[in-house]
């Protein structure tokens, strides 16, 4: 669309370029068709007048400019000036036209929809592609800096060119024009949370985002650093990435990451490239070691040359030294189809269908882990031991054997009444000892301070043993509620001959399913609240793209992915479901549906079977997940629990080296008083009854 009035600006050899359509905007400014010369665009950035040192970097780009750079990339091939005030306000650089976003190819909704007749050697051939990009810019001492999927499009034939060049970090003799921002999601371990304004790239940082595209080619939209975590805390792509937790390693223990079910393999593809990527991506600090763009391009031609087409599928192609197809591997676990045909279903042969249906007879439904109350024991008080021999008497062991036998004499009374009045007066002398001495008070001193510290640890584990219940409780109905949908996918599969004779109905489901695959969560990511582009990573990865893939079996085997989120999810799948408008003239021949109807009714199943074996799959992800989140609370509660069980073994210890009367009486002031007066009373009572 035209603007009402065409803005003119002028280059630098003052050629005059008239801006047509609005084409583009950023956040550094916005690009637009040129009037009659259908090969330019012109990108006009919003500060105005540009500041010496983007004007001497825009200079310097414009020197460097070849027919190199020309045939993969948008260079800027002049600068534009305002007729005006004869300020520069812009560039004019070639347009890139009939090409989409790289992501749009590897994503598999998207590829349907863009690149219907791609298969995964297109893919391997877009990543050789944009490995000899790279390749091209760094042979001319050129840095991307800010690598990521949004800087490079790609058209039918995989030819692939970057865009928005100037943002590139290039030199022009002794100044370095840095690249200021980057995409986190591309962005090394070494620079994760730097501020990159001022720090100069280099080719080996360049590399890491190289590898993370070309993963996501071959790895058909996968991230390599999204999957499931197997340790304490949300595990986010920057935080693996950081961390160096490459989920697809081999290297588990290292790495405590999963990758996502229904994925490529890293044993899929050639030991080497799985060297490169355990190499990109696992690269220890202060080494840069990286493979090169010029290695890529070899292996990935390597790849191209040993590609062989599936026997069963000829929408599979994979590399010829593998003894299985790794897509039909994938789909007949319950996988989708990465890869069809025209756009339509997979190959269906009664051998695939009959494989499905074994393995629904053999689906077993995983059991959630217990909790038992043992785990969460809270350490208590140990009884003293007796000991053989005790170390010499102190004064309060003394004074409490004079106590003791003070009241043994008050017991006398009625005999000798002279008894009363010397028990008397020793049981006062030796309480009286027992309350004031140092020793008596700092055995209570200790004893209580050690009850005290015991009883604070046990009040605290109580509270951590109440929020694991609670925690393990809600998981554990969240297991129950997925298990209970599972159930009723199979019960409807079981029924699918019933239900589906009604052809019509089934290509109604089949043209809704169409309409939700064409609306993708990327695009439509603003009307989702609470969606962000890291969880729009993190969801492509788990092959969650579009309306159709959001079930909440699905999703609750997902990393960062909040009750708050599915229920929004859910509400945007609702809205996107009922602006689909049924046409029946679509793929409906009423004259056959009987001929029809048998076939649509096994194309169903096979997609419900897979629906249910993907589910399963999610369902043993989460028994298994909250299993380890079970056991990594219960490990946390015992080492939580081991000061409590010193401090019990400690009070058993000192109370153990006390003497047994003493370790009675000598408890605290009250009890000791009582126990001064308990003989003297008793032996009152005795002499008034029966002296």
């Amino acid at each position: 669309m035209k603007s009402g009035m065409l803005h003119e600006v002028v280059d630098s050899d003052g050629e005059k370029h008239l801006l047509d359509e609005l084409i583009g905007k950023g956040g550094e400014g916005s690009v637009f068709a040129v009037d009659g010369k259908p090969a330019l665009a012109a990108k006009i950035f919003h500060q105005s007048p540009l500041t010496p040192e983007t004007m001497a970097k825009l200079q310097a780009m414009v020197a460097r400019r070849t027919p190199g750079l020309d045939g993969i990339a948008a260079w800027p091939r002049s600068i534009v000036y305002s007729p005006l005030t004869n300020e520069a306000c812009g560039i004019v650089a070639p347009r890139v036209r009939d090409a989409r976003h790289l992501h749009e190819l590897y994503g598999t909704s998207a590829r349907r929809r863009f690149f219907p007749q791609a298969r995964w050697f297109h893919l391997v051939l877009a990543a050789r592609n944009v490995a000899a990009a790279f390749d091209k810019l760094h042979e001319s001492n050129i840095v991307v800096g800010d690598v990521n999927q949004g800087n490079l499009l790609v058209d039918e034939t995989m030819r692939v060119r970057f865009i928005d060049c100037d943002s590139f970090q290039i030199s022009s003799g002794e100044r370095i024009f840095r690249c200021p921002v980057g995409t986190p999601h591309f962005t090394p371990p070494e620079l994760q949370g730097i501020k990159l304004r001022d720090v100069e790239r280099t080719v080996d940082h360049d590399r890491f985002g190289l590898a993370i595209l070309i993963f996501h080619l071959l790895f058909v939209g996968r991230h390599p650093f999204a999957g499931r975590f197997f340790g304490d805390g949300d595990q986010t792509i920057e935080r693996a990435i950081a961390e160096r937790r490459f989920a697809f390693s081999r290297d588990k223990a290292a790495t405590l990451m999963e990758p996502p079910p229904a994925s490529l393999r890293l044993d899929d593809l050639p030991a080497s490239i799985e060297q490169f990527f355990e190499r990109a991506f696992r690269q220890p600090d202060g080494v840069a070691n990286r493979p090169a763009a010029r290695e890529w391009i070899e292996q990935l031609d390597s790849l191209l040359t040993h590609r062989q087409g599936c026997s069963f599928d000829p929408a599979h192609l994979y590399d010829n030294r593998l003894a299985h197809c790794p897509w039909c591997r994938i789909e007949d676990e319950g996988g989708p189809a990465f890869f069809v045909l025209d756009g339509s279903a997979s190959i269906i042969s009664p051998q695939r269908v009959e494989h499905l249906e074994a393995q629904l007879r053999r689906l077993k439904y995983p059991v959630f882990p217990e909790l038992s109350a043992q785990k969460l024991k809270i350490p208590q008080p140990i009884a003293p031991k007796r000991l053989q021999s005790y170390p010499r008497p102190s004064v309060a062991d003394l004074a409490t054997a004079a106590l003791v036998g003070s009241g043994a004499i008050c017991l006398a009374a009625p005999v000798l009444p002279w008894a009363l009045v010397a028990g008397t007066l020793g049981s006062l002398a030796s309480g009286v000892v027992l309350l004031a001495s140092n020793v008596a008070m700092a055995n209570r001193r200790e004893r209580d301070q050690l009850a005290k510290e015991l009883a604070d640890e046990q009040n605290t584990l109580q509270r951590k043993g109440r929020a694991i219940t609670a925690a393990h409780a809600k998981r554990q109905a969240s297991f129950e509620e997925s298990t209970a949908e599972l159930k009723a996918e199979a019960a409807h599969y079981r029924a699918a001959d019933n239900q589906l004779k009604d052809v019509l109905a089934v290509f109604r489901m089949t043209q809704l399913n169409k309409f939700l695959t064409n609306h993708l969560i990327f695009d439509h990511a603003a009307e989702i609240p609470g969606m962000t582009p890291e969880l729009t990573s993190v969801l492509q990865s788990y092959g969650i793209e579009n309306p159709l893939d959001v079930e909440r079996i699905k999703l609750l085997g997902v990393p960062m992915v909040s009750d708050g989120l599915i229920l929004e999810l859910d509400a945007w799948r609702d809205r996107v479901a009922r602006q689909f408008v049924f046409r029946s003239e679509h793929g409906v021949n009423f004259s056959d549906a009987d001929g029809g109807g048998k076939a649509a009714v096994t194309r169903f199943k096979v997609a419900q079977a897979r629906r249910i074996l993907m589910a399963s799959h999610h369902l043993d992800t989460l028994a298994e997940g909250s299993r380890d989140r079970l056991d990594r609370e219960l490990n946390y509660f015992d080492r939580s629990a081991e000061p409590a069980r010193e401090l019990a073994k400690k009070l058993r210890n000192f109370q153990s080296a006390r003497r047994p009367w003493e370790r009675a009486i000598n408890q605290s002031p009250l009890i000791v008083a009582a126990a001064t007066l308990a003989g003297p009373a008793i032996g009152g009572v005795l002499y008034w009854l029966f002296g």
